[in-house]
């Protein structure tokens, strides 16, 4: 499955299935998880003015929800509004091949298919350790940080998109 349709599924699910039902198989996910991750994804210049683009994603034990923002100002501040979608979520834990502690996403609309994997790792951007909440989409690893960072973009190909429509 491409990223971007994973994105674009993503999206839909947040905006779709939030009227319907969470499966009842859900674990508990840890405190350490929940909470607003930024994705940065890329940024461009036009008429002399830098545009950065982010995605928050904010996780919580029954929730997640996608906002798309972008700013001009160098640092990160006052990051503007552009789009963005919920959805009821669960669950499920998971060890993977390498011992370390996963988590699928599903919601109402992805009840069979994890919507994506998440696991909490350390990685080094902009010249400091960093922790990270990796998200899993397919077979491409999206990095999401506590603050807005201008470190492992994802790319244009997902801006404006976070694959929950299908």
């Amino acid at each position: 499955m491409s990223i971007k349709r994973l994105l674009f599924g993503l999206a839909g699910v947040v905006l779709g299935g939030a009227l319907l039902s969470v499966p009842a198989q859900a674990d508990t996910l840890p405190t350490q998880y929940q909470g607003t991750w930024y994705g940065y994804i890329s940024s461009e210049k036009s008429h002399h003015v830098r545009r950065y683009y982010f995605n928050q994603v904010t996780i919580k034990s029954n929730h997640i929800s996608y906002d798309y923002q972008n700013t001009t100002n160098p640092r990160f501040k006052n990051l503007k509004w552009t789009w963005g979608a919920s959805a009821k979520a669960s669950y499920r834990a998971k060890v993977d091949r390498k011992g370390r502690q996963i988590y699928r996403i599903f919601t109402a609309r992805t009840d069979e298919d994890a919507l994506g994997k998440i696991r909490l790792g350390n990685v080094k951007g902009v010249g400091i350790a960093r922790t990270a909440l990796i998200l899993n989409v397919g077979y491409e690893n999206l990095y999401l940080f506590r603050q807005p960072t201008r470190s492992h973009a994802w790319g244009e190909e997902y801006e404006d998109s976070f694959d929950i429509y299908e």
